[in-house]
């Protein structure tokens, strides 16, 4: 297949981001492997720098950049022509369990914009590829609560490799976070304890405090509470600190939190009923999972299994709270307001509170790591818990 034909000669730099580097791909270069996630292994295809990169810029550059120049449009808010674009600068930057991630940096007439471009290499990536922009196109669409990226268009590049065949790379392309990064726990040794780390890659990574841990609970839960539909049981899940699915931006002290993927959105819990009763149950169930699901990482982001101490768990019932406030505005009458929410959840028990957390256990997957967690921790949670709602968080 012939590549693309252009009307203008754009000039196209092409990096890689290694650690402690940024390196030209060319020569030499071109044939260093891409990592292959921190999941990879030999059911992962082995791709190299130069046709992998050079695989983006052909899906970018197919009929004379008309999908690029349409995001373009959304971005700047006018029609671009390709005359107008100067350069492209096309760099490695994540290798993630499912996607490989690359960053274009487009300039036109002077101003720059950049964009993100997930890329599939396996069948397996692809198909959750696929979903996600559907599901991104469909939940920016139907909610305009602004805390997903905007996706712009999908499409596939030819990695050519010397003495292998030819194949297919499928992608989307999406909105670049400017300035927001990945958090995990972290031990402090100095302390003795674990504490968040944020990983900024511009002003280098340095731990943030409590107070900011609070609005990140928050922020993370209220996103979540924005997107649960009370009358399907239909939610973004599932989700995990570890694999980096939210990201935050911090600036002047203020917190700012935006979550990046939707691996699906459906129903988890399996009522075939869709009384008031069986809502509330799922309302219920869903908020049990988010207090403890908010709780659990892993130390640097792939290391062992940890629990957030037990500050993060009052950022995480009033973003619930906030969102659910947030969601009785958009929908009206449809769905019990605060109030109701807040008092039905202070009704219950400890006794009720632990069946449903077996509740719970038996509607999503946690791994043996995380539910040996839950088992140490989980009485003590629901103490805690209990406190916070009767004490008016």
């Amino acid at each position: 297949m012939n590549r693309a034909k252009i009307s203008k000669k754009i000039p196209v730099r092409l990096l890689a981001t290694v650690p402690q580097a940024e390196i030209p791909v060319e020569g030499a270069a071109s044939a260093i492997p891409l990592p292959t996630g921190p999941h990879g292994g030999q059911r992962e295809a082995a791709l190299r720098f130069g046709p992998y990169l050079e695989a983006v810029h052909h899906m970018l550059a197919k009929d004379d950049y008309r999908k690029l120049l349409k995001g373009l449009r959304s971005r700047l808010n006018r029609v671009v022509a390709v005359e107008e674009i100067d350069w492209l600068e096309i760099r490695t930057e994540k290798h993630g369990a499912c996607y490989h991630v690359a960053r274009i940096q487009v300039s036109v007439a002077g101003q720059q914009t950049p964009f993100a471009v997930n890329v599939a290499a396996i069948p397996e990536a692809r198909e959750q590829l696929e979903r996600e922009f559907r599901l991104l196109m469909l939940l920016n669409a139907r909610y305009k609560n602004k805390t997903l990226p905007n996706v712009y268009f999908k499409g596939a590049g030819l990695y050519r490799e010397k003495g292998k065949p030819v194949k297919w790379l499928h992608m989307f392309v999406a909105e670049w976070l400017r300035g927001y990064h990945e958090f995990h726990l972290h031990r402090d040794d100095r302390r003795g304890s674990n504490r968040m780390l944020l990983w900024d890659m511009d002003k280098g990574a340095h731990y943030i405090s409590q107070r900011e841990c609070f609005e990140l609970y928050r922020q993370a839960a209220r996103i979540l509470t924005l997107y649960y539909n009370y009358h399907n049981f239909r939610q973004i899940y599932p989700w995990h600190h570890a694999a980096g699915d939210f990201v935050i931006k911090a600036k002047k002290g203020k917190i700012h939190i935006r979550l990046i993927t939707i691996r699906d959105y459906s129903a988890v819990v399996d009522f075939s009923s869709r009384k008031r009763a069986a809502k509330l149950l799922g309302l219920i169930i869903f908020f049990l999972h988010l207090t403890v699901q908010m709780r659990v990482d892993r130390l640097d982001g792939v290391g062992q299994v940890v629990w957030a101490e037990d500050h993060c768990l009052e950022g995480t019932v009033t973003g619930f709270l906030d969102g659910w406030a947030e969601r009785k505005k958009q929908i009206r009458k449809e769905i019990p307001s605060v109030g109701e929410v807040r008092d039905l959840l202070r009704r219950f028990s400890k006794d009720e509170w632990l069946h449903f957390l077996v509740e719970m256990l038996g509607s999503y997957t946690f791994s043996q790591e995380e539910v040996s967690l839950l088992r140490y921790h989980g009485n003590a949670h629901i103490d805690c818990l209990m406190r916070l709602l009767t004490s008016g968080v």
